[in-house]
């Protein structure tokens, strides 16, 4: 029974062998709701902000690939994770359990400083849940140390599953069998037999799973530890796309100082010396990037310039908190102001335009970047959005030129 069932998951998929294996036991409909409600409860569940300002995160992706077929896998949605002393031993008692997972990407938030190793892994498939531990051999080599107020990146990892011993296997076939029959009770914990295949812990693998983790985060300060940490490794944000069926990358296109993609789609811009302006189609929107060098006459610095803009909005009554926005692999400081202006030729007074204008300063090492989106108040909001994901999409610094292969010159 225990190995018909594990073909059973392989070959379909969980809830298609819920529902079938529900309808050949002919349960009552009581039976088939309460059975849905237990297969798909799981995954994200609302994230807790830091309770301390030295409390970070860790991140973990695992896949559980199946004994039969290698090819099909579960995802886990659940875990635990162990503090790890000096020597390498676990910590008595201090362990922590998964907050909020998705797609297999596990997050344990709110963690105090220290080092820490995945040890169990879970997930739910014909009604019950399934639990791998981790020897303590693997938990061992896959410790990492968490900082204070950091996000940190455990693993990607690819688990082979096994069949157990024979006896082993027919115990937990009934187990499972049973619960079929009385799925309204507590779903059981069956332990699953899985070999460690894989450790993914290269750059690669972190960007792909931080990148992934930016949705689920968003709205709550863990998703800013998690920008933080690309922004350190320098990670490209996720590569914007055109179509629905047949998506393709947005070409990068290369300018002096900066690399920029057409996700705005108003036209090719006007370019300047320093930088280029686009201008929406059908409006007055203008959105402009631009470089100023250090070595500039009249350059000031950027902690200037951004007490600058501050002054600005304070002396034009605007709000002057200023605000953090994604530039790239970057970050910058952003404020925005409200300015009037009366068309030529009228008198003032008679007739005015109130216009919507974000600033966005970026420090860099030879100098300073500046982004800007100057609007129509009600032409503002929708130009927003575009602005910010044309930032996302920028890769300030100059361009990396690919050099040219040389000649082979073959002597007579």
């Amino acid at each position: 029974g225990y190995f018909l069932a594990q073909l059973l998951e392989i070959v379909l998929h969980d809830r298609i062998i819920e529902n079938r294996m529900i309808g050949a036991m002919r349960v009552s409909v009581f039976v088939a709701t309460w059975s849905f409600l237990l297969a798909g409860c799981a995954t994200v569940r609302p994230a807790i902000e830091p309770t301390h300002v030295d409390h970070g995160m860790l991140v973990v992706h695992a896949n559980v690939r199946g004994a039969i077929l290698p090819f099909t896998s579960d995802e886990p949605d659940q875990g635990v994770i162990e503090q790890i002393d000096a020597e390498g031993v676990p910590v008595p008692g201090r362990i922590a359990v998964t907050r909020v997972s998705r797609g297999g990407s596990l997050f344990f938030l709110d963690m105090p400083p220290g080092r820490y190793a995945l040890s169990k892994l879970s997930f739910h498939a014909r009604l019950v849940r399934y639990e791998i531990e981790l020897s303590s051999a693997v938990m061992r080599r896959q410790t990492v140390e968490l900082r204070a107020g950091k996000a940190v990146f455990a693993g990607d990892l690819v688990l082979n599953g096994r069949f157990p011993d024979f006896d082993v296997a027919v115990e937990r076939s009934f187990d499972v069998m049973g619960h079929w029959l009385t799925p309204f009770l507590r779903r059981p914990v069956i332990a699953r037999d899985a070999d460690l295949r894989a450790h993914e812990m290269d750059a690669k693998a972190e960007r792909r799973v931080l990148l992934a983790a930016r949705e689920p985060l968003s709205g709550t300060q863990w998703r800013g530890m998690v920008d933080a940490r690309l922004r350190e490794m320098g990670a490209a944000p996720s590569v914007a796309t055109t179509g629905a069926l047949r998506s393709r990358e947005i070409p990068l296109k290369a300018e002096n100082s900066f690399s920029w993609r057409d996700t705005l789609k108003w036209g090719e811009p006007a370019r300047a010396k320093t930088g280029l302006t686009w201008r929406r189609p059908g409006g007055e929107a203008r959105v402009a990037v631009f470089f100023t060098s250090a070595a500039a006459r009249g350059f000031i610095g950027y902690d200037e310039a951004v007490r600058q803009m501050r002054a600005a909005g304070d002396a034009l009554a605007d709000p002057s908190a200023l605000y953090e926005v994604s530039v790239g692999t970057r970050a910058g400081a952003a404020s925005r102001m409200t300015s009037r202006a009366y068309p030529e030729g009228t008198l003032v007074g008679s007739e005015m335009k109130v216009y919507v204008t974000e600033t966005v300063l970026i420090k860099d090492g030879a100098g300073m970047y500046t982004a800007r989106l100057r609007a129509p108040r009600e032409e503002y909001e929708k130009a927003l959005p575009q602005f910010r994901e044309f930032l996302r999409q920028l890769v300030l610094g100059q361009p990396v030129r690919e050099q040219p292969k040389p000649e082979l010159f073959l002597m007579p």
